[in-house]
Parts: structure tokens; C-alpha cells; sequence
């Protein structure tokens, strides 16, 4: 009797751990950040620029900011990759290239 209860507890506490698992996997897939940070990794800046957009209009992240620069800066528009890495220094004069890099590195 108790090696069934014991297999039923083992089989319900992994059936809580794998819809745990894929509600944290949708939603890391629905997070314009992350989809922009993909994409900015693959050197495809045009489809990263709106995802970043998308999420600075809700967050004044300077990360998102200098991304946002950089990606612009790649694809020869200086003129709005000046007013993204504007903004990513007012929110913090001491973002860099490195500072960014290791960011994104911690959030993988």
C-alpha cells in the first residue's frame, strides 16, 4: 500500500514540475527582451530593433537602450543609434560594451 502512495506522490510532483517548466518556457518565449536579445546574438538586427522598442516603451532599461544603439549603429543609421546610446547613458553614464556583454551573459 504505501510503495502505490508513495509512486502516486513521485507521479504527481512531476506532473507540477513539468507544467511549471513549460508556463516558465512561454513565457521566456513571449518576453519582447529576450526575443530581442535571440536575435541581437544572431546578428539580426532588424528583427531585434522592434522587440527592443517594444520593450523600452514599458522599461527604462539603459541595457536595452545601448542595445538598441548598437543595432542601429550595425545597420549604418548613426543618427538613431545616437539617440539610443544617448538614452542608455542618462540612465547609466557607466554602461559600456562590457558592461552590456556580461549582462546579457548572466541573464542566459
Amino acid at each position: 500500500m504505501k510503495v502505490i502512495r508513495n509512486s502516486w506522490i513521485v507521479r504527481f510532483f512531476l506532473c507540477i514540475s513539468l507544467v511549471l517548466l513549460i508556463a516558465v518556457s512561454a513565457a521566456a518565449e513571449g518576453n519582447p527582451y529576450d526575443k530581442a536579445v535571440n536575435a541581437y546574438m544572431k546578428k539580426d538586427y532588424k528583427t531585434a530593433i522592434p522587440y527592443l522598442k517594444e520593450y523600452v516603451e514599458k522599461n527604462a532599461d539603459p541595457y536595452a537602450y545601448y542595445l538598441l544603439g548598437y543595432a542601429y549603429y550595425e545597420l549604418k543609421n548613426h543618427t538613431e543609434s545616437v539617440k539610443y546610446f544617448k538614452e542608455a547613458y542618462t540612465l547609466d553614464p557607466n554602461i559600456s560594451y562590457l558592461s552590456v556583454k556580461k549582462h546579457i551573459s548572466a541573464k542566459k
